[in-house]
């Protein structure tokens, strides 16, 4: 883990995190992470929390939720990617950090690099009934439950965004 951490401060890539949703590769968001105007971001490996949590998808926009209940649910399968400061504070802003959603670190297994504690971001405040929907250890947009992701651009009213206004700049600098 030391070998990793000290690769990956030598790119500028000082944190680790954890995406089990639409940031992962194939799915509707991950183009987000990869844009180089948002931040830095580096596929290291895939993992799995150690913990079990309930991973759902519930809202009109069949959103996947990691609900912050510990105990609960399944051991969920993850990618882990290294990034900057700048990809940290786009993916807060993303993600509606710390008022919809709450950053924490857990500990996640992989193979590569044993256990590390990457970023992982959770619905801290949610209705009780979310408990009661299909739990999932592996999310997939496009998978055989049918609740595909309603992408930011087709929807409706408030919550459309059909891009991000933050501001890009590239540097060579941490």
């Amino acid at each position: 883990m030391d070998k990793l951490r000290k690769s990956l401060a030598d790119d500028c890539l000082e944190h680790l995190v954890f995406v089990y949703g639409t940031l992962k590769k194939s799915q509707p968001n991950h183009p987000v992470l990869v844009e180089s105007k948002n931040g830095q971001a580096k596929f290291i490996c895939n993992g799995q929390t150690l913990d079990r949590w309930p991973l759902v998808i519930a809202s009109q926009y069949n959103i996947p939720y990691l609900l912050y209940k510990s105990d609960t649910g399944h051991k969920i399968q993850g990618e882990i990617y290294a990034i900057d400061a700048e990809m940290l504070k786009f993916l807060d802003e993303f993600e509606g950090h710390p008022s919809y959603y709450t950053r924490r670190q857990m500990p996640v297994s992989t193979l590569e690099h044993g256990t590390i504690e990457p970023w992982i971001y959770f619905l801290n405040q949610y209705k009780l009934e979310m408990l009661q929907l299909p739990m999932y250890a592996d999310y997939n947009s496009y998978g055989q439950h049918g609740l595909r992701y309603v992408e930011r651009c087709d929807r409706q009213g408030p919550n459309a965004n059909c891009g991000h206004t933050e501001k890009s700049q590239v540097t060579n600098d941490c």
